[in-house]
């Protein structure tokens, strides 16, 4: 789902850069076009002004949709995260409730065979000092 989701994103961003690119071409080519005047010296027809308009219309969809596929991977990012952390706080919480369960007795025997381990010591040794 994760590999589907990523090759979105890279075919839509693709997308967009190759259509604003190719819209920068369309501009570019009418830099040099002058404006139509009608006969009273009004501008009839602009067509670079028009080509312009539309670019900045068109240029910020495309950086709110950058902005939108990347924000979404960081969350997706943050989701797995959070779904590892949420796993791991119930393993411990498991092992917590195990330890909660063990009578007072196995707790004190625990205790002391981890002492006699630390110090590298039999229980006969450890008995013997």
């Amino acid at each position: 789902m994760a590999k589907q989701m990523l090759r979105a994103r890279v075919l839509i961003t693709t997308g967009l850069f190759v259509f604003v690119a190719w819209w920068l071409f369309v501009v570019a080519g009418h830099l040099g076009d002058s404006p139509v005047v009608d006969q009273q010296g009004n501008v009839v027809m602009d067509e670079f002004q028009r080509t312009k308009d539309i670019l900045l219309v068109v240029l910020p969809l495309l950086t709110t949709a950058l902005g939108y596929w990347f924000g979404s991977e960081g969350k997706d990012k943050a989701e797995d995260a959070a779904k590892e952390a949420t796993k791991t706080a119930k393993t411990e919480q498991a092992k917590v409730q195990a330890l909660l369960e063990v009578t007072p007795e196995e707790h004190v025997r625990a205790a002391k065979k981890s002492s006699y381990e630390a110090f590298g010591l039999t229980r006969d040794e450890a008995a013997a000092l």
